[in-house]
């Protein structure tokens, strides 16, 4: 009889058929009971909790050949966390925070290719743009939401702060390979206050990787595809250790490619692992790192007058000829980087009343980007502001007019990170309704940022790759660089606030503020007129929030929310790059601040699940990330665009399987403005950069637990590269879609999965993001012009991956 029950209360969800009311009390100990009786909770997408509230109800119930119904959830359950039963293909979820929230999860991400980077999996969210440089996601690329780009967003990795705390960029495949995430979750707002970030304006993401599993196994992926794509994956699952309720996993990943267009080649290794302990009532400890080995092909960005001109055929050289024309030789403009992340969640149960969670991180990064510079031993060559005379030793010269040698040399521009710090949260229950908590974040980074020159041999290959060894030096032993600086950031953020529950839990309110406080000490070691740079911020960041639930389907949401957007490192300092050219540091740099407002709606029913958000920004100071032409990506400054409005509205429905269809759709429209003029250009009410109007994306999902297919497409209208308007990336639509079946198990191995995803499945040929943007590109009010530049999407690919578990 028991066995009845539960396989009729799992048959229950699994069908979608209906909606039980909660119960009004339960313990977990039985919900993990539960669990280890019927072997399938984790394979469906509902909560232990809510699996135990229902149990209490089915009595009152029919059965429904519930034996047949237990077996069929075993084979709907793939090998790789899939379950068919996610709404809209694992693209969005039930939410109940009171600020927008998106949420992809293993059914979409394990059907995607493997080698795709965590943004390449959020980009058909609504308010979402990505911009990708090549199929495999290894080399970076672009993210505005709403508007805004990656520079102004947290992103947190099992609750630490993953961005680089100096110019806040954005690499997602430094950590966490596709097969170990669970989910991805984008807040296309504000950050919360008990986020550790202090460029959140542009919203919130956030990382979090499976859990070990309670048995021992694991899984074991190969892929094959185009442009001699290769990628090999292994992860093997303790099981819990004895019964100590340790359980913990380690994974591989090792994958090679070959550029898209183009010379040159892709090559990665990363480690992951997690380990979880859990005891007594709502105890737990994790321990979550990744370590990842790159050496990566960078793509050179192009004017529209290149993209026009020459298409995809816009790239680096195959072949070395020494001279300035070497400089576009491919093994000269690469990016090395090696990187290690750590993160320990914890949180622990110590009254009835009284919780703390506290999470202490590392992270250390060490890389570059790369790019070819021919010099001259004797001219044209500079120590920050100072012309130098003196002859220089330049290996591998060859004799050039009037006595002189010239050298073709790799510029690295270098990065040195150590970063760590913790995030410390207790809450205190006071009665029924309040809920306060306290915390605070600490975060110490030593940061160094260097271009110095090494010897590249005859045949135009580097001595060292990361550019390391061999460097450049003056007759007095000063190396020859182009940037030389340190920074030390301090970050101290206090937060408290109150979340308060009435009317039965129907209605919830949210109140808080964070207290931010910011130290950047640091040193220009290059002549000129800066040596010492320091930078002192406080900033007081108030939020509110409420939400009502009606009933299970209908609740709405409304919030005010302020954040900001400490100025980047390189905005301080006085900088020269290539023969003497020269950008002054800012003196006086102002936090981008804003206000925001958002008023949303939810629906969560039996078939459907959906939500609809207005947005409104209000922006002092924006600060817009640019990329130095030349720098490959390397070096970044900030342009302050002054004030901006923006308007908007979200929209996202998805539903849960129809005879084995789950289809998917979002779309957003934005009107953003800029409000004042810059530069001494009229640029009041022109249209903010990187703001799209309309946006939308489709996706369809299909899976009877034995064959899938998805397909997906994704429309971005024109977005403006210029304060000026007077240049804009073109709308385009791409799409991708995957088939794929799972066979039956033998042996020690359990079912095996083999799909095949295609990219850009039409070859379409378009610009995919804006790199760098200017205040104009046509000479306007004796302003001259400079070019944008854009990436170049990248064209088809086929890809292949078969997965088997033991």
């Amino acid at each position: 009889m028991k066995r009845l029950v539960i396989s009729t209360v799992i048959a229950i969800f699994s069908a979608n058929a209906l909606f039980l009311p909660k119960a009004k009390s339960h313990t977990k100990s039985s919900a993990l009971e539960l669990e280890k009786v019927s072997g399938l909770a984790s394979s469906i997408s509902v909560p232990k909790s809510k699996i135990l509230q229902n149990r209490l109800k089915v009595p009152a119930l029919q059965p429904m050949a519930p034996e047949n119904i237990v077996v069929k959830m075993h084979r709907r359950r793939s090998v790789d966390g899939v379950t068919g039963l996610q709404p809209g293909g694992g693209l969005i979820k039930p939410e109940t925070a009171a600020k927008s929230v998106s949420t992809v999860s293993r059914d979409f991400i394990q059907k995607q290719s493997p080698a795709q980077n965590p943004l390449q999996l959020v980009e058909l969210l609504p308010g979402v743009v990505v911009g990708s440089a090549d199929p495999f996601g290894l080399t970076g690329g672009t993210i505005s939401i709403r508007g805004l780009d990656q520079s102004e967003m947290a992103m947190t990795w099992e609750g630490a702060p993953a961005t680089d705390i100096g110019i806040y960029t954005i690499d997602t495949s430094e950590f966490a390979s596709n097969e170990d995430l669970e989910d991805v979750s984008v807040q296309q707002g504000s950050p919360n206050s008990d986020t550790p970030t202090i460029n959140g304006s542009g919203g919130l993401l956030s990382f979090r990787d499976r859990d070990p599993s309670r048995k021992m196994g694991g899984l074991v992926a190969l892929g094959y595809g185009s442009f001699n794509y290769h990628r090999e994956f292994a992860r093997f699952d303790t099981g819990e250790i004895g019964h100590s309720g340790i359980r913990t996993y380690v994974s591989y990943a090792n994958q090679r490619d070959n550029a898209w267009r183009g010379p040159g080649h892709d090559s990665i290794w990363n480690l992951d692992w997690k380990a979880v302990k859990e005891w007594g009532a709502d105890n737990r400890i994790s321990f979550v790192g990744a370590y990842r080995h790159s050496i990566e092909n960078t793509w050179p960005s192009m004017t529209m007058a290149d993209w026009k001109t020459y298409g995809r055929g816009f790239t680096w050289d195959r072949r070395y000829n020494f001279g300035p024309e070497g400089e576009n030789y491919w093994r000269l403009n690469r990016n090395p980087y090696d990187n290690m992340l750590l993160s320990a969640p914890s949180h622990f149960t110590l009254t009835n009343h009284w919780s703390v969670h506290f999470t202490p991180y590392f992270w250390h990064g060490e890389g570059n980007n790369s790019a070819g510079a021919f010099i001259n031993n004797t001219n044209g060559n500079f120590l920050g502001n100072e012309p130098l005379t003196q002859v220089l030793t330049l290996p591998y010269a060859q004799p050039a007019t009037n006595g002189t040698e010239n050298a073709m040399t790799l510029m690295a521009y270098q990065n040195v990170q150590y970063r760590g710090g913790f995030t410390a949260k207790t809450n205190y229950r006071f009665g029924k309704h309040h809920d306060i908590y306290l915390g605070w974040w600490f975060d110490y980074s030593n940061d160094h940022d260097s271009a110095v020159l090494s010897p590249v041999n005859y045949n135009g290959m580097p001595l060292d790759i990361f550019g390391t060894k061999g460097n450049i030096k003056l007759s007095d032993g000063h190396l020859l660089a182009y940037q030389n600086i340190s920074t030390i950031t301090t970050v101290n953020a206090l937060f408290a606030g109150d979340h308060a529950t009435f009317l039965k839990g129907k209605l919830v309110m949210d109140a808080g503020i964070k207290l931010a406080m910011i130290n950047r000490n640091g040193t220009n070691k290059l002549p000129g007129p800066q040596y010492k740079v320091v930078l002192n911020d406080f900033q007081p960041l108030p939020a509110l929030s409420m939400r009502y639930k009606f009933n299970k389907r209908h609740q709405i949401f409304a919030n005010v929310s302020t954040s900001f957007r400490s100025p980047s490192t390189p905005t301080l300092y006085d900088a020269y790059y290539g023969h003497g050219i020269s950008y002054q540091g800012v003196k006086n740099p102002q936090n981008e601040y804003s206000i925001s407002e958002e008023i949303g709606y939810r629906y969560n029913g039996p078939v459907i699940v959906a939500n609809a958000t207005y947005f409104h920004y209000n922006f002092a100071n924006r600060q817009i990330q640019s990329a130095v032409t030349g720098t490959n990506g390397g070096v970044t400054v900030d342009l302050n665009a002054g004030g901006q409005t923006s308007n908007g509205v979200s929209v996202e429905l998805g539903t849960r399987p129809i005879h084995h269809f789950r289809p998917y759709l979002s779309g957003q429209y934005l009107h953003a403005t800029i409000d004042n003029n810059i530069s001494g250009l009229p640029t009041v009410g022109m249209t903010a950069v990187r703001s799209p109007r309309w946006t939308g994306a489709l996706g369809v999902d299909w899976d009877n637990g034995t064959f899938f297919w998805n397909y997906n497409i994704r429309y971005v209208s024109h977005q403006y590269s210029t304060l000026m308007n007077d240049e804009y990336m073109p709308a385009y639509y791409d799409m991708n879609a995957t088939i794929g079946g799972r066979l039956p198990g033998s042996g020690l191995l359990k079912k095996s999965t083999i799909q095949v995803n295609f990219i850009n499945l039409t070859n379409n040929h378009y610009l995919s993001g804006i790199q760098t943007v200017t205040t104009n590109t046509n000479t306007t009010h004796g302003v001259l012009g400079s070019a944008p530049e854009y990436l170049v999407a990248p064209g088809i690919a086929v890809i292949s991956t078969l997965k088997a578990g033991f």
